[in-house]
């Protein structure tokens, strides 16, 4: 925040937020040669800063004030907010996306995209600015995104550790815009993600050896190998055939991890489990470890 002056009468003058119009600088009793001085920067016309104009949020908060009362963040800012997995072209993408209530007129300003719709869930906070719900978002990018890409997105809102959107949250989004652009294609996604998977690349491995024709493996699949040992997670599993599927990114920069992960493997393999592991090697589409899978299953069947 900033006290405009520093007179006895601009010091009682109301502060100004660190992103604000001509119109309430004005107001607050800076002059207009003020503005143009080097104290502030323009995010846009009529909008200022006293931070960085190219920071992700200020220039939200600038195409929210310009967009007027009652609008929030969404679609792709609110998913890049978020951390949710996108293609690099939506990633690349630096328009402001916000939402405007039905009725109203989007601003024209190239930094802003904006859609008109209803709110269905909870928004979501970004400190002192408000986005739709996650799973509005997802929705709200579907008819950009190829399927594949949608389900990867949707099992990223889902995932297990910091969850943004649960299943039926999801589900209610679509039903409150049953006949809406993108919702058929959404509701073809959905049916195909899992909540619990922790990577894109994961969700990929999935999808290949469904397409492949083999059943779709359980997604964080939880399973204790002896009583009182420890309870370990697969990313997918075949339990009938005590079959595990994994991605393994080639992170292990820590000893410590590099030291459990072989500790459960054993255990695991102790087990009885056989765990199949795949790696970037394997992209672009995981053929070779699909083959092997449909072995292993054939010859535990």
């Amino acid at each position: 925040m900033l006290t405009p002056g520093s007179c006895e009468t601009c010091s009682m003058q109301p502060e100004l937020p660190d992103v604000f119009t001509a119109t309430q600088a004005l107001a607050a009793g800076l002059s207009r040669n003020q503005l143009r001085g080097g104290r502030f920067r323009p995010v846009c016309r009529g909008v200022y800063t006293t931070s960085d104009p190219a920071d992700l949020m200020v220039r939200a908060k600038a195409a929210l004030l310009v967009a007027g009362p009652g609008t929030m963040l969404g679609g792709v800012t609110v998913l890049m907010m978020c951390g949710v997995w996108l293609p690099q072209a939506l990633l690349d993408d630096t328009r402001i996306h916000v939402v405007i209530p039905p009725g109203r007129v989007g601003p024209k300003m190239g930094f802003v995209k904006a859609a008109r719709s209803f709110v269905t869930l909870q928004p979501i906070e970004f400190g002192d600015v408000l986005g739709v719900h996650p799973a509005q978002a997802w929705l709200q990018v579907a008819t950009q995104l190829s399927k594949p890409d949608l389900i990867v997105a949707a099992d990223s809102l889902m995932r297990r550790k910091a969850t943004l959107a649960t299943r039926d949250e999801i589900e209610t989004v679509l039903v409150r815009h049953a006949g809406g652009r993108g919702v058929a294609l959404a509701r073809g996604a959905l049916r195909l993600a899992r909540a619990g998977v922790e990577s894109p690349m994961e969700t990929r491995l999935r999808l290949a050896l469904v397409a492949a024709g083999l059943d779709c493996p359980l997604v964080d699949y939880p399973f204790q190998p002896f009583p009182r040992s420890k309870e370990y997670r697969f990313d997918m599993a075949y339990p009938a055939q005590m079959l595990a599927v994994e991605y393994d990114g080639g992170v292990h920069a820590d000893p410590l991890k590099m030291r459990d992960d072989r500790t459960r493997r054993r255990l695991l393999e102790d087990a009885g489990w056989r765990i199949i592991t795949a790696t970037g090697a394997d992209l672009p589409g995981f053929e070779c470890v699909v083959a092997s899978v449909r072995l292993a299953l054939a010859a535990n069947r």
